[in-house]
């Protein structure tokens, strides 16, 4: 894929992700709020934050960042296929995924 379209689907997550960003953080809060009527522990190594309060924002974070990082990369594949008509370039595989695409080639070369 040529690197123009790499360029292009990374402004597109860009241009997109800024305000899906902003909205994921809001709504996160919002809900913490909604829940617990207290502000979100910020720093969990302030010393009077709770264990379970400092574990809960984290979850709830985490699970906003990885909605918000989905609706991101779908939305700008989507777009670049409407603006372009072609398919988008494959995303960057994880490193943790080449590792054990590795692991596994080398215990298929064992096994052999």
């Amino acid at each position: 894929m040529a690197a123009g379209a790499k360029v292009g689907i990374k402004v597109m997550s860009i241009v997109i992700g800024i305000p899906v960003g902003i909205v994921t953080k809001k709504a996160v809060e919002r809900l913490w709020v909604t829940v617990r009527p207290e502000h979100p522990p910020r720093k969990p190594t302030e010393s009077d934050v709770r264990w379970a309060d400092a574990i809960a924002w984290g979850a709830l974070s985490a699970t906003g960042i990885v909605i918000a990082d989905l609706l991101t990369r779908r939305s700008a594949e989507a777009a670049f296929r409407a603006i372009t008509g072609n398919q988008p370039p494959a995303a960057k595989a994880a490193k943790g995924a080449k590792k054990l695409e590795q692991a596994s080639e080398k215990s298929k070369a064992t096994t052999d």
